[in-house]
Parts: structure tokens; C-alpha cells; sequence
């Protein structure tokens, strides 16, 4: 049962990874942070391990889309690493998890996609509207500094706010 669904989700969303990031890289460059392998991404530029506090933050940032794919056995929770890319002021580009909207609008805060058809517009669309991804790039940090500081959500937890 558990067992078997986490594997498997993780398997699955491997393979989403995988015919999303060979996709997006038929239309544009595209660099992925992994140490891992990825023989067969030919067309992704591979840019290996990064580490996640002292360079993670700038290429965040600098990235013009960042994209979260989260793993299939979370089907409501906001990653983390979304709320690292809001945080560093990054452009974020993500599958659709209902906590987001607890803080954040869709098309204001960040971008939501349905499906891998979807991704690729998407991504075409904010590639070319560059005032307007900076601008829900800005939303999103302004977001993330205004509601979701330790501060705050260690109030929420204790019952202040």
C-alpha cells in the first residue's frame, strides 16, 4: 500500500520530469541542477549539483522561469522549494497544489500548468512577455516577506495571529 504508492510516485514523476524537461527543450534552452546523469536529456543543458544556499538562491533568482514538478504522492501541499524560488524573487512556473491558494493568486503570484501541453505554452507565453513574468516574479516575493516569515507562521502555529 504505502509502500508501493511511494515508489511508484516517485517513478511517475521521474517520467513526467523527464518527457516535460525533452519537451521544453525543443523550444528553448533549458538548464536543470541535478547530480544526477541525464544521458538521455540530450537537448538539456545538465549544470550539475548546485549548492542550495550560497548559489541555489542566484539562479533562482536570475532564472527567467523556474519550474516546480512536484512528486506525484503530494496532492495538496506546497513544495518547499516553490516557496524558495517566491522567496528569491523567482518566476515560477509549477503543477497546480491547492495550498498555494492560501497565500498566493494564480497569474498574479505565480503560473500554474494543467499538463505537458499546457507547460509549453505557457512557457512560450512568459518567455515572450518579459515585464509581465517580472512582475508576477515580484508578487510572489512580495508575498512570501509579507505573509510567510518564520515570524509569522511561528505566531500562526502558537495562535497570535
Amino acid at each position: 500500500g504505502v509502500f508501493a504508492n511511494y515508489f511508484l510516485a516517485r517513478k511517475v514523476t521521474a517520467m513526467e520530469r523527464y518527457e516535460i524537461l525533452d519537451r521544453l527543450s525543443r523550444i528553448c534552452d533549458v538548464k536543470l541542477f541535478t547530480p544526477e546523469k541525464t544521458p538521455l536529456l540530450t537537448r538539456v543543458k545538465n549544470m550539475g549539483k548546485i549548492d542550495y544556499y550560497d548559489e541555489a538562491p542566484c539562479a533562482m533568482k536570475c532564472a527567467k522561469i523556474n519550474l516546480n514538478i512536484s512528486l506525484r504522492s503530494i496532492h495538496s501541499g506546497m513544495p518547499l522549494r516553490a516557496l524558495d524560488i517566491l522567496g528569491c524573487g523567482g518566476f515560477l512556473l509549477t503543477n497546480f497544489q491547492s495550498d498555494f491558494l492560501e497565500f498566493f493568486e494564480p497569474g498574479v503570484d505565480f503560473v500554474y500548468y494543467e499538463n505537458s501541453t499546457d507547460i509549453e505554452k505557457l512557457v512560450s507565453y512568459y518567455l515572450e512577455h518579459e515585464e509581465e513574468r517580472k512582475q508576477i516574479a515580484a508578487n510572489g516575493y512580495r508575498k512570501v516577506k509579507e505573509w510567510l516569515t518564520y515570524e509569522k507562521q511561528v505566531a500562526k502555529m502558537l495562535n497570535l495571529i
